[in-house]
């Protein structure tokens, strides 16, 4: 009684202290992370016209412009259209419907017509009556009111000018287009009957191509050059009808433009202001997530809070939808009151979050609660994160206002990027372990199945059908994914990392101890690694098909990294010996690293981008593609503390208005270069070594945690896999693949190697990128702890 009484009563004070310690750690290094670097925002918050004034609106915006009437008019006339007109701009569903009749202009494109007219004559009536009210003023102050007025007369000539504006204040192009359409659906007369000598298909075209250039689509001006049109009315102002369009959709796309370029201006410039605010609060409201995650008992409920609370974020902050197509700029809020109603988006992420709560709410709580206690993997996790992806988005600023004016709107996709890219970490570290148990099931089924069907085709049948399917979805995945290098290379860094994964989880165990000491040493040894092998020649093949050597690289050092592996882990099963096997690894990496770096250099140049940049780090500044020679130029012309924040000359000193300074990839494939320029080179390596250990120290603790073999845990009363081992071993993968890429980059911006093109981890541009790193960084930060070990390492 008085033992179980002791049990129950409370640790004292300084055991307490003791359990909270990594967690108070943890929080002060991710306040200082913080701390350290919202100063450095503050410096670039004053630069928010940027380099040449580029965020400050020159002329007069288009606003009000129609939306997209091309669908509307495809459901009217495309079966009635030209077949090569219709499937272009409507698609084969569409063009092939069945025929309506058309009595006149479909009614949407009409109504868009008047509604972009109404849009340019908006201006000028504005500017009209701010004239009148200045002319009706006072007599004082004549010489301003004067002034005012030639300054609004100054905005609207380059207006008009760059629109062809009309005295009635319509595009000159347009209203041709206008008319002539209106002329080809008007019927003719002929003794007095109505007689249409139409045959229904040229004014179908003219309806859609005059559609389509109002929607400023770019194919217009080709596809009106190549189709059957009606007849052009005469005119003096107005050319043909195929001329008319193309003006038109080149005018309206212009338009269009300029109205996102000026919406884009005003989001970055606000962005430039509230960066450093911005990003701290999405930092700490992260890692209120992460820390959550480690406490709740029912996931759903966090999940919920966090799309809930994303959602308002992205609200509060202005943030644009960061999946929105190339040609669509959606902002969270529209206009900067705060009085704006959400956009759809946010509406859409907030109604999941809630209908995830009252799920979650609705279902009974499971009262017996799992053995497995979640903690911290590392006390610097978290805080390595904050400082990355701060020190990557201060680049991004920078290089937005003061680099190349093609990249100035960086920092401002990467707002939308880095707010999903918390959104996922928020809601995988909450549904960690749940997958890591689904996955682990899934893998031991398709583990076994595949035993089966070897089993029931034997060895040889099982082969053939293993070798065939691969082929066949090796050549299907080029098929599909072919000239979508930035898809294909996460694609394949995933296939590496799971797949090497799941090849460790399964040798793990004591039970393939037989395997490796059966037979004689090499076919043991191949029957032992063939699986890893498999998953590295499909990755090879895979970027052969699709033609993305950049990842070739850097899967084969990792690949080299995991076979070395492999052999001291079969080393140690066959003969027990741990400083002889891990010998052989070290010797075997050595060897591979070297192999294959002698290969690049001997056989790279059969392929032309290879060549390239073989030749470029052979003589750089020889070579036709000069970009190592100015990154090295750069490297070497930076102080040793750097150029600082805002005073990077991206651009060289020359008061030209273009950007012959730094490569424009120095956002992705030249991020160390730019941490030179700006940090010095000490710094820039400094950070580099600092990430490696970082990435080091994620997975430091796995290995104490979980023996790395499957097996199952007692949870909720019942059994279940433990999903831990193949979370740690997909990490320890993901961990070394990011080592290896974090290498070749930096070696690539110093000449040692041809670059890849692979960015630097959390720190380069790219949404694709960013994603896959965060989600694997997810599975990192925590680890399932047994209850009789409620140690939190780090």
């Amino acid at each position: 009684m008085h033992a179980s009484a002791a049990l129950r009563s409370p640790a004292p004070p300084l055991v307490r202290l003791a359990r909270r310690l990594p967690a108070l750690v943890e929080l002060a290094l991710v306040g200082a992370a913080i701390a350290w670097l919202v100063p450095l925002f503050a410096r670039i918050a004053p630069l928010d016209p940027g380099r040449d004034q580029r965020f400050l609106d020159r002329g007069i915006a288009v606003a009000g412009l129609p939306d997209p009437v091309l669908p509307a008019t495809c459901a009217a006339v495309a079966p009635l259209a030209a077949p090569e007109v219709a499937t272009a701009l409507c698609g084969a569903r569409q063009a092939h419907a069945a025929a309506r009749g058309s009595d006149g202009v479909p009614a949407p494109l009409a109504a868009a017509v008047a509604g972009a007219t109404q849009a340019f004559v908006r201006p000028l009536r504005a500017a009209d009556e701010r004239a009148r009210a200045l002319a009706g003023e006072g007599d004082d102050a004549v010489r301003e009111r004067a002034d005012a007025v030639a300054a609004i007369e100054a905005d609207l000539a380059p207006f008009i000018e760059r629109f062809q504006l009309t005295p009635d204040g319509g595009p000159l192009p347009l209203e041709c287009a206008a008319r002539w359409l209106d002329s080809a659906f008007a019927p003719r007369r002929t003794n007095g009957a109505a007689v249409d000598l139409d045959a229904g298909q040229a004014r179908a075209n003219a309806a859609l191509l005059l559609a389509a250039a109002l929607d400023g689509r770019a194919a217009t001006a080709a596809l009106a050059a190549g189709a059957e049109l009606p007849p052009s009315p005469r005119g003096a102002d107005c050319a043909g009808g195929a001329e008319a369009l193309a003006a038109t959709a080149a005018l309206l796309a212009d338009a269009r433009q300029s109205l996102d370029n000026a919406r884009k201006n005003e989001a970055m410039r606000a962005l430039t202001r509230s960066a450093g605010t911005q990003w701290a609060a999405a930092m700490a409201l992260g890692f209120v997530f992460v820390v959550w995650s480690r406490r709740s008992l029912r996931p759903a409920l966090g999940v919920a809070a966090a799309l809930v609370g994303w959602a308002a974020a992205a609200w509060a902050a202005r943030v644009p939808w960061p999946l929105a197509s190339g040609h669509d700029f959606v902002l969270a809020r529209a206009d900067a009151s705060w009085h704006t109603w959400p956009a759809t988006f946010v509406i859409a992420l907030a109604i999941v979050g809630v209908v995830v709560a009252v799920v979650a709410l609705a279902r009974p709580r499971a009262l017996p609660r799992s053995v497995a206690i979640r903690a911290m993997s590392s006390r610097v996790g978290y805080a390595g994160f904050v400082v990355a992806t701060g020190v990557g988005w201060l680049l991004l600023l920078d290089l937005s206002l003061t680099g190349h004016a093609g990249n100035r709107y960086l920092a401002l996709y990467h707002q939308g990027h880095l707010w999903l890219a918390m959104l996922a970490l928020s809601v995988l570290v909450f549904v960690r372990a749940p997958l890591a148990r689904g996955f682990a099931w899934l893998l031991s089924v398709v583990g076994e199945a595949m035993q089966r069907a070897s089993r029931r085709l034997g060895t040889l049948g099982g082969g053939i059908v293993l070798v065939v399917a691969t082929l066949a979805a090796v050549v299907a995945f080029g098929v599909v994914l072919a000239n979508r290098r930035q898809l294909t290379s996460e694609l394949g860094r995933i296939w590496l990392i799971v797949g090497a994964a799941w090849f460790f989880f399964l040798r793990g165990g004591p039970l393939t101890e037989r395997l490796a000491k059966s037979g004689r040493a090499v076919l043991s040894f191949l029957r032992w690694t063939w699986p890893l092998l498999l998953v590295v020649g499909v990755l090879v093949a895979a970027m052969f098909v699709t033609r993305d050597m950049g990842p070739l690289l850097i899967a084969g050092y990792a690949g080299g990294a995991f076979i070395a592996a492999a052999l001291a882990m079969w080393w140690h099963h066959r003969s027990g010996h741990v400083v002889v096997a891990f010998a052989l690894a070290l010797l075997l990496f050595v060897a591979w690293i070297g192999g294959i770096t002698a290969a690049l250099f001997a056989v790279g140049a059969r392929d032309s981008v290879t060549a390239s940049r073989l030749e470029s780090v052979a003589a750089p500044f020889a070579s036709i593609n000069d970009q190592l020679a100015l990154v090295s130029w750069f490297q070497r012309a930076t102080p040793a503390e750097g150029f600082g924040l805002g005073t990077v000359p991206w651009c060289g000193f020359s008061a030209a208005r273009g950007c012959s300074g730094v490569p424009a990839q120095i956002h992705s494939d030249y991020t160390f270069t730019a941490l030179v320029g700006t940090f010095g080179p000490l710094a820039a390596w400094l950070g580099s070594i600092a990430t490696a250990l970082w990435l080091h120290r994620l997975v430091r603790h796995h290995g104490r945690v979980t023996s790395g073999e499957p097996r199952l845990v007692g949870g909720a009363g019942r059994l279940g896999h433990d999903g831990q081992a193949l979370v740690s071993w997909i990490s320890v993968a993901w961990v070394v693949l990011t080592s290896c890429q974090l290498a070749v980059t930096v070696a690539g911006n110093l000449a040692v190697l041809p670059l890849t093109g692979v960015t630097f981890p959390f720190v380069s541009f790219g949404m694709t990128s960013l994603l896959v790193n965060v989600a694997f960084l997810a599975l990192c930060l925590n680890v399932d702890l047994a209850a009789s070990d409620r140690r939190q390492d780090g």
